[in-house]
């Protein structure tokens, strides 16, 4: 988010004017990632950041961006105000799952180019300059500049006044500058007539950044002055207002009964939008469901610019924070469209587009599915496919320790967003920042909209927000845990099965076992050799990957009454732990908090919050146990997972599943004896509910004990084709003994020894999951039927005066910034 623009890049003078075709542009290119195996984890976490011409500076601009959402700072002679992404909502009610499953605000027209997400806004900043005042509005999409309109409020005025070019709504200011493309008005706010001076504009469609320069004869900003800024589409003559639905070139989603719906989508300066709402919008929705935009300005010191003062103190250090960073992927801009390839299944239900009838081309031929998402793979467009992403944090007001904060990364459940998590007091972010002596970071990852199940660039985004928070906060690499709820539970298993050592800890928060799933369905569903109302990613089941584990404790939780995930579905993962050799709690809730979406919002936290101690990653154990499975891999992702600890290189002979077991015997350890499982009963308090019952398994390993040193490797292999060790990180030479069982052709390469040996066996395979599909032949049976290609288009209902509509409604508070 720091970078500076090099040598190399164009720079457009001012009033020269870039325009674009309405052709979508080509995915954005970044330098390929190499891999090391001698890195935890994948590349993602160590690349340096990618390019993002987003960020970039150009001309008169030199400031560092800030990152974070909905803050501002004077830096350099340019007052910057950071905007959000994805939060050009429009007006109306604060809808929340599964409500916003088919409920919308503003929707914007289906042709191509407007990607809906033309008119957001993610960045604004002013400074003086000769003759005038200069301004540059960054929008997260451009694919064509002729269909954007932004205006801008400078000055203040006794009352409110309505903004030019029908756009249906007022604010206070003196003048309102409009550009739209490569032109611009300026109109006097109080008389409403159009002044001669017009502003000079110039738009970079690579960049995304419209430059507007006002001239001192239209307005002199002098000392403190108020402007506002808000964005909305531009089409015959002036702005595009909401129908009741979207067509081809007309948005839609205005309420019923508004005659006059305003016509902007997003506007700047909302400093104090609450935590809570999924995407920091839900004071705009409401202020433009009234056609009043007087809530949001800035007071910008334009005396302190030319002074080139600098002040930091609107970006806050602690606490609550949005943060947008610049991903390697760009497949495409804006949204998904259902004419983007991989889309889901008809009958799938995405949180971001309704339920998918699969009459959208990019459904293609795929068989019907009832399913919560889909497995967004690498051919595949996901939800949020723009460059610029967000997660969310909350830093401890207590100083990090001398080797920084421990943190958790965190991944939530369908239809949630980061923002779910938030509650006041007792929410997750609080019990984990709190923690006595140890206070704890929580990363809380959006995963381009959550309904990818962790495939492709959503499961890339969890390792892209990781690195990001590294690069700005003091964080302890050695404690880093990861968690989830629901199918981001799943994801969190995924994650840190697949990179174990990465992750010091796993909370599993009443987690599925297969992707993707449908609640109550999934009980039988997910449990069949045969696909039936849904249909299953191949290899996507956790449960034969658990042996991964070995050196990562895991907490689980789940519901002996649960609704949503029925208990066989994550008791089989506690049978599992319970005959196994894990460090592990099981937590077997009973009652209202055993219900799906109570069990992780009811801040029962104790029990995790005690138990992830301070414990740091394995770094070089003794005993790797790994399982390899290439069915997850997405390499166009950065996703391959085939290095863990000091193994690496790792392959399938058949391209299933596979598992790898070495013991060293050159650290002079080996494993303790394994406990015998125990059980205890207990109770929690909560928010929802004050009394709430479990049931605890667990199982705690005890230190290696001591064994005579041998410079000799104990190798098991099952389908593996070929592994490479790292013999100084074992604690053995290049001479080191092999002593190999293998059921099948094996090569065992010593790394920097110049060794590979090759190995004979036979005995049984291991058995990937690939449940047979009897459905496939009837494909898609709605592909290019004359309906909806996803159902969620709907006129708005006439319910802005009700509060915000939540499922589950958060107790304990809505924390915002000015709360501190």
């Amino acid at each position: 988010m720091r970078r500076r623009i090099g040598s190399g890049v164009a720079v457009l003078a001012t009033g020269v004017v870039l325009t674009a075709t309405v052709a979508v542009i080509p995915a954005l290119a970044q330098p390929a990632v190499d891999e090391d195996p001698a890195t935890p984890g994948p590349a993602l976490l160590y690349a340096e950041p990618p390019r993002a011409p987003q960020l970039e500076n150009t001309g008169i601009w030199e400031a560092d961006p800030i990152g974070i959402c909905h803050t501002s700072a004077y830096r350099d002679g340019e007052y910057v105000h950071q905007g959000c992404v994805y939060d050009d909502q429009g007006g109306g009610n604060q809808y929340r799952w599964p409500n916003d499953t088919l409920l919308r605000n503003y929707t914007y027209p289906e042709a191509q180019a407007y990607r809906r997400n033309a008119a957001d806004i993610v960045e604004l900043r002013a400074k003086p300059v000769d003759g005038g005042t200069a301004f540059r509005v960054t929008l997260n999409t451009m694919v064509d500049p002729e269909l954007y309109g932004i205006t801008i409020a400078l000055g203040d005025s006794a009352a409110p006044l309505p903004a030019p070019h029908g756009a249906n709504t007022v604010l206070p200011a003196q003048r309102f500058v409009t550009v739209h493309g490569s032109e611009g008005d300026i109109v006097d706010a109080a008389s409403g007539e159009t002044l001669a001076e017009t502003p000079e504009v110039t738009v970079d469609v690579e960049r995304r950044q419209v430059e507007i320069v006002v001239p001192d004869s239209a307005f002199a900003a002098d000392g403190a002055q108020r402007i506002a800024a808000a964005a909305g589409l531009w089409g015959d003559g002036g702005y595009l207002v909401p129908q009741l639905t979207a067509d081809e070139t007309h948005p839609g989603g205005a309420v019923i009964g508004d005659a006059t719906p305003s016509a902007f989508f997003d506007s700047a300066f909302r400093f104090d939008e609450p935590f809570e709402a999924p995407y920091r919008d839900n004071d705009q929705k409401r202020a433009i469901a009234d056609g009043d935009l007087s809530p949001f300005s800035a007071t910008v010191d334009f005396d302190a610019l030319r002074a080139g003062e600098d002040d930091e103190s609107g970006v806050p250090t602690t606490g609550y924070m949005t943060r947008v960073f610049a991903s390697r992927f760009e497949t495409e801009q804006g949204r998904r469209l259902p004419s983007d390839p991989g889309g889901p299944p008809p009958g799938s239900g995405t949180q971001q587009g309704g339920i998918a009838t699969g009459a959208g081309e990019g459904s293609g031929d795929q068989r019907p599915s009832v399913a919560f998402g889909w497995p967004c793979r690498d051919d595949c467009v996901p939800d949020l496919p723009g460059q610029l992403q967000r997660y969310m944090v909350y830093v401890p007001e207590a100083a990090a320790p001398a080797d920084g904060y421990s943190s958790i990364v965190w991944t939530n459940g369908y239809a949630l967003r980061p923002g779910d998590d938030v509650a006041g007091e007792r929410d997750l972010y609080r019990a984990f920042a709190e923690r006595s002596g140890n206070p704890t970071m929580v990363i809380d990852v959006d995963a381009r909209g959550q309904d990818e199940w962790g495939y492709g660039q959503s499961g890339a985004a969890v390792f892209e927000a990781i690195a990001d928070a590294r690069s700005h906060y003091d964080l302890d690499t050695e404690r880093t845990a990861m968690g989830g709820f629901s199918s981001g539970a799943y994801m969190a298993n995924k994650l840190s099965l697949t990179y174990p050592d990465v992750f010091s800890k796993a909370f599993i928060c009443d987690g599925l076992d297969v992707a993707p799933s449908f609640p109550g369905l999934n009980g039988v569903a997910d449990t069949l050799p045969v696909d039936t109302l849904t249909n299953h990613e191949a290899g996507s089941k956790l449960t034969p990957l658990l042996p991964s584990r070995r050196n990562q404790p895991v907490m689980e939780w789940a519901g002996v009454n649960d609704d949503f995930i029925p208990y066989n579905i994550t008791r089989e993962r506690a049978d599992a732990y319970a005959a196994g050799d894990y460090d592990y709690e099981f937590i077997s809730w009973v009652g209202l908090a055993a219900e799906h979406l109570v069990m992780c919002k009811n801040g029962m936290w104790d029990l995790a919050t005690e138990w992830l101690g301070d414990d740091t990653r394995a770094v070089d154990p003794h005993h790797v146990t790994y399982v390899r499975n290439p069915l997850m891999d997405d390499p166009a992702s950065g996703l391959v997972g085939d290095h863990a600890y000091w193994l690496s290189g790792i392959t399938s002979r058949d391209d299933g599943i596979a598992q790898i077991d070495v013991v060293s015997r050159g650290q002079g350890v080996t494993d303790a004896p394994v406990p015998a499982s125990q059980s205890q009963l207990g109770v929690s308090d909560g928010t929802f509910s004050p009394v709430n019952p479990y049931l605890r398994e667990f199982r705690a390993l005890d230190e290696p004990v001591d064994a005579p040193v041998e410079n000799a490797l104990e190798i098991t292999g099952v389908d593996v084709g070929a592994v490479t060790i790292d013999p100084e990180r074992a604690g053995v030479d290049c001479d080191a003994e092999l002593r190999v069982t293998t059921n099948g052709p094996l090569d065992v390469t010593l790394l920097g020894c110049d060794r590979t040996e090759s190995f004979d066996g036979s005995g049984p395979g291991l058995e990937s999951y690939d449940p047979v599909d009897p459905l496939e032949p009837l494909g898609n049976p709605v592909q290019g039927a004359p309906v909806p290609a996803e159902v969620g288009n709907l006129p708005q209902p006439p319910l802005t005066g009700l509060p915000p509509l939540r499922f589950p409604p958060n107790v304990g508070g809505d924390p915002r910034p000015s709360d501190g």
